[in-house]
């Protein structure tokens, strides 16, 4: 069966909206409603259209979806991932139906009359549920460097990424570098 539409966008948005927070310093990224809109712009992809339209009252709950995602990121195993992706579906309403729209028939899962948040939480849950299944649940990650916590998605080949980015992953190997330095001096 094939669910390659509730990966690559969705996951993405997943990661997305869990960074919209400064998990370190504790900064909020998420403060208007042309925040939450602008996320939706630059990482649902093909999802975009089929949002319901941001209003400000959006906000805290999709907040509490993001602190809700990264829980899934931090879950200690797959069991305590796949328990917090089903809480995840069955609160926001997940209905599988089958859609015929664009080429050809698959399967959806949000709530035609659901919230904003229903959607945001239906959609990244399946992409994380899709990642978790196809690839295993060691391909999500939360940065390693001290002073970020953002998650990623891993899609190397050996499943070594340990960082969020090149710039936590660069900052990261100069300071143990500068580290080796001082102590072999």
């Amino acid at each position: 069966m094939d669910f390659a539409h509730y990966t690559d966008d969705p996951v993405r948005l997943a990661v997305e909206l869990v960074n919209t927070f400064g998990w370190v310093s504790r900064t909020e990224h998420l403060e208007t409603e042309d925040d939450l809109s602008r996320l939706l712009d630059d990482s649902a992809g093909v999802w975009r259209d089929d949002f319901p339209p941001p209003r400000a009252d959006d906000l805290p709950p999709v907040r509490s979806l993001r602190d809700d995602l990264k829980a899934v990121f931090e879950a200690p195993d797959a069991t305590s991932a796949a328990e917090q992706i089903n809480r995840l579906l069955a609160r926001h309403k997940a209905t599988p139906s089958l859609s015929t729209h664009g080429q050809s028939p698959h399967l959806h899962f949000e709530c035609e009359d659901g919230s904003l948040t229903d959607w945001l939480a239906v959609v990244t849950a399946m992409g994380l549920a899709t990642v978790i299944a196809d690839e295993g649940f060691d391909r999500l990650g939360v940065c390693r460097s001290p002073d970020c916590g953002d998650v990623y998605v891993d899609t190397s080949r050996n499943r070594s990424r340990r960082h969020c980015s090149d710039t936590c992953r660069n900052r990261e190997n100069v300071a143990a570098h500068r580290e080796r330095r001082r102590a072999g001096a």
